[in-house]
């Protein structure tokens, strides 16, 4: 097996369309002299992506595996079946720009520390997409946000919240960047490891930087550096929609680092927090002018509830 410098690693269930075009994007938007081995993890798609990889892509190397393995199984599938010092990350919903690429990779040129690096990320649009990266969860990150807080972030940096909570060119180490767009290092995983199999989809990537943070690593929010992330682009949500395994999965996630009060404590907090929230968006509502606001108040007000019921760990 030849040696790469960079292995990029795209896991599709079908979404053959989007699927195509990312791999149009990243072989229009390449490393500078650098060799990227592009892998696509297949989780036994059911669409026409086989067919599309075997027409459009033919010399890119496919991964079947036979299942619909989750999001962490997967990459990993692709993390063991190569050997290059960095790993690219990206969903088949995510689009770099020129140079995103090489901005990323000179944090790890920079910061022999650096174990993961995460781009700023916009949805197709061109508007800002808070859920880039933020804090660790942790009951004060976790308050600020749920309480808005963390809107006051850009001026007391102790009000940071779990997603970002506004715009900035400013580049800096943080909790967690997202897994939609995320570049390791091979060395630093092979430290601490790769991404947690028990996890099925979503807090992987905080999970991994949380690994990443105790083992002494860095994460690096390159805020100078941007790429696009569409968003459900396997499951599309209406508006105001909410997935329960968001929540669920934050809550599993955080009882297994934190059992007992704390957890009880970060639990009463997401739902005084969503609450609060929805009983606004419920006031907005009956004042008129926001066609939205019914159906976020309905979507918050199912968050608190969430965050209030039992989750098997």
């Amino acid at each position: 097996m030849a040696h790469h410098d960079i292995t990029t690693v795209i896991v599709n269930w079908n979404t053959s369309e989007l699927l195509d075009g990312a791999l149009r994007n990243l072989v229009d938007n390449p490393a500078s002299g650098r060799t990227n081995e592009i892998i696509v993890v297949d989780n036994d798609s059911s669409d026409d992506s086989t067919q599309m990889m075997a027409q459009n892509w033919p010399s890119i190397r496919v991964i079947q595996m036979g299942e619909n393995a989750g999001f962490c199984r997967a990459n990993n599938a692709a993390i063991r079946a190569s050997d290059s010092d960095y790993v690219l990350l990206i969903n088949t919903d995510g689009r770099l720009y020129p140079g995103t690429f090489d901005a990323m990779l000179g944090y790890m040129d920079a910061d022999p520390q650096c174990a993961v690096v995460g781009p700023r990320l916009e949805y197709g649009d061109g508007s800002f997409q808070r859920w880039t990266g933020g804090e660790l969860p942790g009951l004060r990150s976790v308050a600020n946000f749920s309480f808005g807080l963390d809107r006051l972030a850009s001026r007391k940096p102790s009000f940071a919240g779990v997603y970002a909570s506004h715009d900035s060119t400013a580049p800096r180490r943080c909790g967690w960047v997202s897994s939609a767009v995320m570049l390791l290092r091979r060395s630093a995983l092979d430290d601490f490891g790769p991404l947690d199999e028990a996890i099925f989809l979503y807090m992987d990537d905080v999970d991994l930087c949380q690994r990443a943070a105790d083992a002494g690593w860095n994460t690096w929010y390159a805020a100078d550096a941007t790429a696009v992330h569409f968003m459900s682009a396997s499951s599309r949500k209406q508006v105001g929609a909410v997935s329960p395994e968001t929540i669920r999965s934050a809550i599993r996630w955080y009882a297994r680092h934190n059992p007992g009060l704390e957890t009880a404590a970060f639990r009463a907090i997401l739902a005084t927090g969503f609450g609060l929230r929805g009983t606004v968006y419920r006031m907005r509502a009956a004042l008129g002018g926001d066609a939205d606001a019914g159906a976020m108040a309905e979507a918050h007000w199912t968050m608190a509830k969430l965050s209030l019921e039992r989750v098997d760990a």
